[in-house]
Parts: C-alpha cells; structure tokens; sequence
C-alpha cells in the first residue's frame, strides 16, 4: 500500500508574506464578472457533489471497518504473538484512514493541479516557437515563392501568440473554479490570495485538505440524518456515531502527518537552502573583496544581491512554516478533545438523543478546526518576491 506521505495531502498556514498589489499576467487572476462566478460556482457544487455521490459507500464501507477494528484495539494485548496486538491492529486501522483519504481525494475539483501544469508547459513549448520564429525571420525574404517570408513568419508569430493567450485563460479559468470552490465552503480568497496559494509548496495541501474537511462534514451530516430515523434504537444510532469517532480519529491522523511532514520534510530542506546560500554569500563576497577588475566586480556585486534575494526570501519561508506549524499544533489539540469527548460520551450514553447531540456539536467544532488552518494569507510585496517564492518551492520538491 503507497505511503502515507505519498497519499496525503496536508494543511500548512500561510501567514504574514508581504503586501502589494500584483499586475495582471500569468499568474494572476483578472477581475471577473459577476455571471462568471456564478457558473464556475455551480460547476464546482456539481463536481463537489458528484465526488460525494461516487465515494458514499465505499467510505461507509471503510468507516463500518475502522470501527470493528477500534473495538478490537481497546480490548486487545499490548504485545502478541499469535493474535493481534495493539501495534498490529492500529497498523491495520491507518490503512483503513489510509483508504478513505484516497477516496476523499480522487475529486475532480482536484485536476486544477494538472491542468494549471499543463497548460504552462504549452506555453513555455509554443513560446520557444515564437523564438525560433523570430530567429529565422531575421533572415527571410521580404517577397519568395519558395522560402517563408518575413510576413509569414509574422503571420505564425501571430497564431502562436493567440494560442499562448488562450492557455492563460484556461489557467485563469481553473484559477476561478478553485476560488469559487472554496467560496462555497464558507472560504473567500481574493485573485491575489489564490496565486500566493497556488505559489507555494503547501498550497496543493491547502486546498485539498479544505476540500476533505468540506466532504467529511457531509459525511457526518449524512450520519446525523440516519441517526435521527434509529431514535428509538439506541444501538444503531451508537453504531453511526462510532462511525462519526472514526472520522475524528482521521481528521487527528492527518494532522499527526502534517506535523511530520513540516517537521521533517519542509523545515529541513529550507535549512539546507540556507546554509547553502551563506556558503555562496560568503564566497561571493570575498571574490567582490579580492577583485580588481571593475566589469568582473560588478557582476559579483549583481550575484550577491541575487544571493541575498534568496536568503531573505527562504528565511520568509522558514519562519512562516513554523508559524504554520504552531497553528497546526493548535487545531491538533482541538481535534483531540473533541475525540476523547466523543469516546467517553460512547462509552457511557444511554439515549440516542444524546449521541446526536455530541456529533452535532463535533460538527460546529469541525467548522472551527477548518477556520483555524485556512491560512490568512497576504499578496507577494513584488513579482521579485513572487519569483523567488516559486523557485524555493521546486527546490523543495526536487530535493
């Protein structure tokens, strides 16, 4: 079974980037008309709506697994040989939260990923066209039958330049589609929010944690509704509410591997690219010292200021991970109480009417924990800044 780490898509905070206004280009979303919005919203409701339709009964399938396997859990040796023990049982339990985390995530809404990515590299193609194009035109004749002319070449500059524009606005349009998806979920970010988003290495997480969250508050308002029709049969209803306890144990799940994934994953490769660009700082700087040559020096001085560029921005980058990290921690706490909650409301209720009372109040708890991880986000101070942001981040992917 693939890893969690290669499955999950996590929840980071964004917070405290640098204001500005951005002017409108590739990665930036246009003002958009009113009727705009309301068709990428209906779309994004259709496809939300869709994905709930297609996972419904596997999930209800997993969660029914998950909650016989926490039973056996409780009640099971710390250490066993022929049986299973805790350790093992908790194994097989992750899969389970393993197994509908895949599902949550095969969304539609999800493709934005791919066709933002796809698009760009059209782009870059059809751009080194219009270089080569450009090239050959310095040599053509004005007039031939037999060679492109200057004005043809002019001509396929021009076609190449329309496709180029059209690619941007299906990234525009994408863009829009993922704005008003997270409209719908109570969430308004601005054109300039969503590029800062779209920008870093843990907006792919952000928006697909949001997107589960949203699907797991159906889910349990789901629970809520067949609960309400078993009022009088206590054991049905505490069976949807262990199902209910499953879904905390998840949400807990993801945010115990999103902590790690800050920890171990992000924090370190941003303290590499730090203490690898002080190396070259410092290098930098004693060639600036030691050089005569005016034209060499002041290519080294343009180096350094480069260097600092980066310094400065990956120091940006680190200190709003921890940020993120704290906040994390924060919603983990609130997650955690809400579960022990629910496991010892299970374990002595004797009214169904309570059980629905505690799921209802776990679901104005889960609004909250949602509230909590959606990053206050502010727009890039300059495109310089931007830039470098979206180069830290390939960096971080790469390595």
């Amino acid at each position: 079974m693939p890893s969690i780490m290669q499955k999950l898509l996590i929840i980071l905070i964004l917070s405290n980037l640098l204001n500005a206004n951005w002017n409108n280009n590739l990665f930036n979303i246009p003002m958009f008309s009113n009727n705009s919005d309301e068709n990428s919203s209906a779309k994004a409701k259709r496809l939300h709506k869709e994905h709930f339709n297609d996972i419904w009964e596997d999930v209800i399938d997993n969660l029914e697994d998950g909650l016989d396997i926490s039973k056996k859990i409780d009640k099971a040796p710390n250490r066993a040989i022929f049986i299973d023990d805790k350790k093992s049982l908790r194994k097989k339990f992750d899969n389970v939260l393993d197994n509908i985390i895949i599902l949550l995530l095969e969304d539609n809404l999800l493709n934005y990923r791919k066709q933002i990515r796809d698009a760009k590299s059209d782009i870059n193609s059809l751009e080194k066209d219009i270089l080569e194009y450009r090239e050959k035109k310095i040599t053509a004749p004005d007039e031939s039958h037999l060679k492109t002319t200057k004005s043809e070449y002019n001509q396929k500059i021009s076609d190449i330049q329309s496709k180029i524009n059209e690619q941007k606005q299906s990234i525009v349009n994408t863009k829009l589609l993922v704005s008003s998806n997270l409209k719908n979920m109570g969430i308004n970010l601005s054109a300039e929010q969503i590029d800062v988003l779209l920008s870093r290495v843990d907006g792919d997480d952000i928006i697909a944690m949001t997107l589960m969250m949203d699907v797991l508050k159906q889910i349990t308002t789901q629970l809520m509704g067949i609960m309400q029709e078993s009022s009088e049969e206590l054991n049905h209803a505490k069976k949807y509410y262990g199902m209910n306890m499953v879904l905390l144990e998840l949400v807990v799940y993801i945010q115990d591997n999103l902590i790690k994934k800050v920890e171990q994953k992000y924090i370190p490769k941003i303290d590499n690219i730090l203490l690898n660009t002080r190396n070259i700082l410092l290098k930098t700087s004693k060639k600036i010292s030691s050089e005569n040559n005016l034209q060499r020096k002041s290519i080294y001085n343009q180096n350094y200021k480069a260097q600092k560029l980066t310094f400065k921005v990956a120091k940006l980058y680190k200190k709003n991970l921890q940020d993120e990290l704290k906040q994390i921690r924060k919603a983990r706490d609130i997650s955690i109480k809400n579960l022990d909650v629910s496991k010892n409301t299970f374990e002595t209720v004797s009214l169904s009417s309570d059980l629905y009372k505690i799921i209802s109040s776990s679901q104005n708890i889960m609004r909250e924990v949602m509230k909590l991880q959606i990053p206050d986000i502010i727009p890039f101070k300059n495109i310089q800044m931007r830039d470098k942001f979206m180069e830290l981040t390939d960096k971080i992917k790469e390595e």
